[in-house]
């Protein structure tokens, strides 16, 4: 395998502008889509697209006109205007509603201080940001009255928005620390400048990808967020990591730069790959859950992953070529690539007395895992979003006069094989709504059925037409049940259970809503997470066991891997769940931690572990197949790869910590949990666990049955 990597070297020499010229061409063929790069993302992603609320939905958007596409406008008085005049300023500005392109009713629920209108947009075409704003300018804002803007569709476009203005304040931060830590780290301006543009190129090349899946696939509007900073993390590593030895490769003058570049792709090349295929097979477990934000988050994980891999080892080896001894322009200060006396200080004291540090790193895990035994799981609401932002005004506006299930109720759909409306199926649906409102958790239950007496010799009035046209099809009809408690509730997830437990003669009952959506995407997680997991572990340990060549060190990583993740969940119930630094980080604690991003961290921080691991360990093997030494063999590999680790360590965690700046808490909440793994995994695991517990278990570290040993391929030792 040292030879495939070795030739690709040489071939990337070769054709070196070749290389650099298909990447030129595919980053121009991606900038056309770069202005509207967050248009396509369209959905919060919290649907299990398996289960009987999301087919409860398809049924209901295939039967009824009026279902799919709602915007919610709340009006409320101010103190000076009288309440008649408020109520005609309402009913002109609706009127100009009439104006849009689209066909839609207008219902409203009129309180004292406050009118509700819900405009439901006639077909089931996706609505798009130009619909939205064409709302907003027909109603524009009468005198004396606030106006406030909610519904899904709505909620979708602020966190598209937040998510530019939260990208851009984050680069703002990253970008110069970033380049800050890679001057220190190279020591010349050039080394320090080109990890940022591979970064770069990788990211818009990403964007591209994306935005042309959107087309065959619905993606989450956390992708975006989540894809590049796991792209822009695993670049920057993987760039610091080849130019790095490459450098330490210019020292050893080989007899000419074509050998330097083969050198540096047989080793540091080689490891990437493999730490980016670990990378992959970590993430591709979230394609095994049928969960739409876990599935999007996976696909925009998988093509970070692979662009960022496709262009360490293609695209940077190929520039490096080009530049060959010139990547030290702009030298600021020499670096000493041979000299580590601080790391090798550092491992003989460690190996010296392993038992001393292996119980001084366990028991920091343990502490900062301690706070794990309150977690408590759930699913984001419109809570992800500080109170005092515009895009949180309209909850806030809305639960003044009205409460959180009256926003996010349980639907109820009946369906009949005759028409609805004959009249043993009104019989039928009026027992059924009786025996719905006299369950414990139901605050009241919304229907058609309380419309029917206004019917005339003329038919039904105007408004109560409108009702029955958003709420009847010619079979099947609408209900909302409005729980006593908050969608997030145990109860609410307990009278989801029972109305889908429900029977009734004549009709079949499907339920859907935000409640039973959310109880379907944590049952999804769920019945899910152990496959994913044994997918992890099993492919981590594979690849290690082939990379590495034993069986007790991929043990030990995947050992040491979930101490790391305790950790980090840990230090995430304390800050997130508890409300621990709040106001300090601007959020609400919601109480409980999203399910998804528990997943998703997990799948991610198994993948980004493996850099640092397959590039410790890869050192460390290094020497033991010169020495058979164990514990020279465990110093020369952190004096050797430490300091390279630790500054991209430095990097990532700077990277991720700027998204704390972010005001959606899910990107906010992904931002820290990375980068506390990260300060985990790179400075207690590597610095002193790994070390500590190498040298206990001695000769036991190169442990491979010959059976197994003749069956695996040989990755070589050379590292």
């Amino acid at each position: 395998m040292n030879k495939i990597f070795y030739n690709l070297g040489k071939f990337t020499y070769r054709f070196r502008f070749l290389v650099i010229g298909i990447w030129l061409l595919g980053l121009l063929a991606s900038l056309p889509v770069i202005p509207h790069i967050m248009d396509p993302f369209n959905s919060s992603g919290f649907e299990n697209f398996k289960s009987s609320s999301f087919a409860a939905d398809k049924l209901l958007f295939k039967n009824m006109d009026y279902q799919k596409n709602k915007i919610l406008i709340l009006f409320k008085r101010k103190t000076s205007l009288g309440q008649k005049t408020f109520y005609q300023r309402v009913d002109v500005a609706l009127k100009r509603l009439n104006k849009i392109k689209h066909d839609l009713k207008v219902i409203k629920v009129i309180k004292a201080d406050s009118v509700l209108a819900a405009v439901v947009f006639k077909d089931n075409f996706d609505l798009k940001t130009a619909d939205i704003a064409a709302v907003k300018t027909a109603i524009r804002t009468p005198r004396g009255i606030e106006v406030y803007y909610g519904g899904e569709d709505v909620f979708v476009e602020s966190v598209n928005q937040q998510t530019e203005i939260d990208l851009f304040r984050a680069d703002m931060i990253a970008a110069p620390i970033s380049v800050i830590t890679l001057l220190v780290v190279f020591g010349s301006l050039l080394a320090a400048v080109i990890p940022m543009l591979l970064g770069g190129f990788c990211a818009l090349m990403m964007f591209a990808i994306l935005n042309h899946l959107t087309h065959f696939m619905s993606l989450s509007i956390f992708t975006i967020n989540i894809a590049l900073l796991l792209g822009l993390c695993l670049s920057l590593d993987y760039a610091l990591f080849i130019i790095s030895r490459f450098r330490e490769e210019l020292v050893k003058k080989h007899e000419n730069i074509e050998e330097t570049i083969a050198v540096t792709m047989q080793t540091a090349g080689k490891a990437v790959f493999f730490s980016g295929l670990a990378v992959f097979a970590s993430l591709s477990a979230l394609l095994i859950f049928p969960i739409n934000i876990l599935v999007s988050v996976g696909v925009g994980g998988l093509c970070a992953v692979f662009l960022a891999v496709i262009a360490a080892i293609t695209l940077l080896p190929a520039i490096l070529s080009v530049l060959k001894s010139q990547i030290n322009w702009g030298s600021i200060f020499k670096v000493e690539f041979n000299k580590h006396r601080f790391w090798h200080k550092w491992a003989t004291v460690v190996t010296k007395q392993p038992w001393l540090f292996a119980t001084l790193g366990l028991t920091i895990l343990i502490c900062l895992a301690w706070p794990l035994k309150n977690l408590e799981i759930g699913i984001s609401d419109f809570r992800i979003l500080p109170k005092q932002s515009s895009g949180r005004a309209f909850f806030n506006a809305f639960l003044t006069d009205f409460t959180e299930s009256d926003l996010v109720p349980i639907t109820l759909i009946i369906k009949s094989k005759t028409s609805i409306l004959e009249r043993n199926n009104i019989k039928r649906a009026t027992i059924l709504v009786d025996k719905i409102q006299h369950l414990k958790n139901v605050a009241r239950v919304d229907s058609y059925l309380s419309v029917l007496p206004y019917k005339t010799p003329l038919g039904y009035p105007k408004e109560v037409q409108t009702i029955l046209d958003t709420s009847v099809g010619a079979n099947i009809a609408v209900m909302q049940v409005i729980s006593k408690y908050p969608s997030y509730a145990k109860e609410t997830s307990a009278l989801v259970d029972t109305l889908r437990n429900l029977k009734q003669d004549g009709l079949s009952i499907y339920i859907s809503g935000v409640p039973a959506a959310n109880a379907d995407v944590l049952q999804g997680i769920k019945s899910n997470i152990k496959p994913a997991v044994y997918l992890i572990m099993a492919v981590t340990f594979v690849v290690l066991m082939i990379l590495l060549r034993s069986l007790f060190l991929p043990l030990k990583a995947i050992v040491m891997n979930v101490l790391s993740l305790a950790a980090t969940y840990g230090v995430l119930v304390y800050v997130f769940q508890q409300g621990h630094l709040a106001g300090w980080l601007n959020f609400e604690a919601q109480g409980s931690l999203d399910i998804s991003m528990i997943v998703i961290i997990f799948c991610a921080l198994f993948g980004f572990s493996m850099d640092y691991e397959v590039f410790l360990l890869s050192r460390i093997q290094e020497s033991y197949g010169q020495s058979k030494d164990n514990r020279l063999s465990i110093i020369y590999g952190i004096a050797h790869s430490s300091r390279i680790i630790t500054s991209a360590a430095l990097i990532v965690i700077v990277l991720c910590g700027s998204f704390l700046v972010a005001d959606v808490l899910m990107v906010k909440a992904f931002g820290l949990g990375i980068a506390a793994a990260i300060f985990i995994d790179a400075f207690i695991i590597r610095a002193l666990l790994v070390p500590a517990i190498m040298s206990i278990t001695g000769a036991i570290n190169w442990y491979l049955p010959g059976i197994i040993a003749k069956v695996i391929p040989n990755s070589g030792n050379n590292l």
